[in-house]
């Protein structure tokens, strides 16, 4: 792992959802938009060993531009080895200005042979699908009502409920068809699956992805759930 400022990148990540992937992480203070339901309320990033790094970096007192010019800087300084990239594990763009500082490193990432880029964002409300570029970015949303609104922004949304009604088959919710994370239902890695490596392609559809909440999160992410339908 590399550090910089309020940013690390990992070029073989450990996650095992992710698969063969690099990955990056940026202070939750410094970058999230605090009108994240989640913020401070059950946040993946918050939490668990990822909360313990994220929480180191948010000592670092960054500004939403100098974080995301660390982030930057570090993707464009790291060897791609091919891999894909996931942006954000802990940390997000909230800002028009920070997402063009990061999506530009990530053309670089691209142009040096690296893999496809995807992240999620709780910024979608606030920044234009254009400025994350060549960024596979999915709307981070806190209710299925959300998603034809993510979809009207140009983005294909991503949701956590209770439980899938379906099990790992799709389920159409608020005029929304919904796919189930394969990874949570079929054990496959992000790199196997592959599905968030093409968002545009599933906003074009109509298409969101569901996740089921994790045991150790799943009563305080269905409260703020329900606090906020």
């Amino acid at each position: 792992m590399t550090t910089r400022g309020a940013a690390a990148i990992v070029v073989q990540s450990k996650n095992g959802k992710l698969g063969h992937a690099a990955a990056t992480y940026v202070s939750v203070e410094a970058s999230c938009p605090k009108s994240c339901a989640l913020y401070g309320q059950g946040c993946y990033a918050q939490l668990g060993r990822v909360g313990l790094f994220a929480a180191r970096l948010d000592k670092k007192r960054r500004s939403r531009r100098q974080a995301a010019r660390d982030e930057a800087a570090l993707i464009r300084s790291t060897p791609t080895e091919g891999r894909p990239l996931r942006l954000h594990v802990a940390g997000d763009c909230a800002t028009p200005s920070a997402t063009a500082i990061v999506a530009s490193a990530c053309e670089v990432w691209r142009d040096h042979r690296g893999g496809p880029v995807w992240t999620y964002t709780h910024g979608w409300r606030e920044v234009e699908r254009r400025i994350w570029g060549i960024v596979s970015v999915l709307a981070s949303i806190e209710t299925t009502a959300e998603g034809k609104a993510a979809l009207r922004r140009g983005y294909a949304p991503a949701v956590v409920v209770d439980k899938f009604p379906r099990g790992g088959k799709s389920f159409v919710r608020d005029g929304v068809r919904w796919i189930p994370c394969p990874e949570i239902t079929r054990g496959m890695t992000c790199t196997e699956c592959r599905a968030c490596f093409d968002a545009d392609r599933l906003a074009r559809k109509g298409i969101g992805i569901a996740f089921e909440a994790h045991s150790q999160r799943k009563r305080k992410l269905l409260v703020v759930l329900q606090e906020a339908s």
